[in-house]
């Protein structure tokens, strides 16, 4: 079995798999979507699907941090992405189609990337960020133990400018004291 194909991690309501270029046209559909990505950092909108092929082939699980996982539902279908970044610290980020906001799966399916992530790796400390206007992705993150450690500005590929964001961190053992790690 390969490092590629290690990662599946199933929750009660989505699992966490290996992405493959196969999966660009609907990744870049979800994504893409100008409401979605002006939330991210790397995806433009629109987002051709040559270009997710590429954001998918760089970020796959090579034993290391800095990969990206697919979130399907239940029934299989692709609903998004979690993926944590690994240089300089390590650093937490997700994305949801629209029609997948406000159910709690962001939460349920980051909750399951970051126990991989403390189970399988030596870091202590997980950072992430969000845009102002997003506040639902503050509340996932607080959801998950993060703590506020600041505002900044961010960019992102869909805006045309750069936006005030917040800056998380979590660490190792707020985490375990509040969710299981296999």
């Amino acid at each position: 079995m390969s490092a590629r194909d290690d990662i599946h991690i199933q929750t009660r309501r989505v699992r966490l798999r290996p992405l493959d270029t196969s999966d660009a046209p609907a990744l870049a559909r979800l994504g893409g979507d100008p409401d979605v990505a002006r939330m991210l950092a790397s995806v433009p909108s629109p987002w051709s699907v040559e270009h997710c092929e590429d954001w998918i082939e760089a970020s796959q699980y090579r034993g290391r941090l800095g990969f990206r996982l697919g979130v399907e539902e239940k029934g299989g279908q692709l609903i998004g992405s979690v993926g944590i970044g690994g240089t300089p610290v390590a650093n937490c980020a997700y994305f949801l189609g629209k029609d997948h906001w406000g159910q709690g799966l962001a939460t349920e399916a980051t909750s399951a990337l970051l126990g991989f992530v403390f189970d399988r790796f030596d870091s202590d400390v997980v950072e992430a960020d969000h845009f102002d206007d997003n506040p639902a992705s503050g509340r996932v993150l607080a959801k998950l133990g993060f703590e506020k450690v600041g505002q900044g500005t961010g960019t992102s590929a869909a805006r045309l400018e750069p936006a005030a964001n917040t800056h998380y961190r979590l660490n190792r053992q707020n985490f375990e004291a509040h969710h299981e790690i296999s």
